[in-house]
């Protein structure tokens, strides 16, 4: 059976701690490694503005690796990596994010083909249906 690629957008925010030039490289070779370990493929980082170093809309209380407390953070780089991966997949990655202590937080969209509309959750209440039933009670 063949598995169904899709094309995904993720944005990850890596910890300032880890936000210097070798952390940002580590912390991205490890998700490209994963990402062509499960048969996909990176096809545009971007960290160029308004990406990159940015104030975060809120503090985050996260765990730092060697430290028992938490801590807060009011900063973060910002990574957006375009992809194309197996829809099975995704779950390997999401883990690989989890377990690595560098990001903060991260949100992977899937990026729709232009022209595929969505399906309704619905299909028995439709804008059609609920049309008629007005026109009929106001007559």
């Amino acid at each position: 059976m063949r598995e169904r690629r899709r094309e995904y957008e993720l944005m990850i925010v890596i910890s300032p701690l880890n936000a210097n030039e070798e952390g940002v490289t580590a912390t991205l070779d490890r998700l490209r490694d994963t990402i062509q370990t499960a048969g996909g493929e990176i096809t545009g980082i971007n960290q160029s503005p308004p990406w990159g170093r940015r104030k975060l809309a809120y503090t985050i209380r996260e765990y730092v690796s060697g430290e028992a407390s938490r801590r807060n953070f009011s900063e973060g780089y910002y990574v957006l990596i375009n992809l194309t991966l197996s829809a099975s997949k995704v779950i390997e990655l999401e883990r690989t994010i989890k377990l690595t202590d560098a990001i903060l937080r991260h949100l992977m969209t899937v990026i729709e083909p232009k022209g595929v509309q969505p399906v309704p959750d619905s299909p028995d209440a439709s804008d059609e249906e609920n049309d008629e039933v007005v026109e009929e009670t106001e007559a």
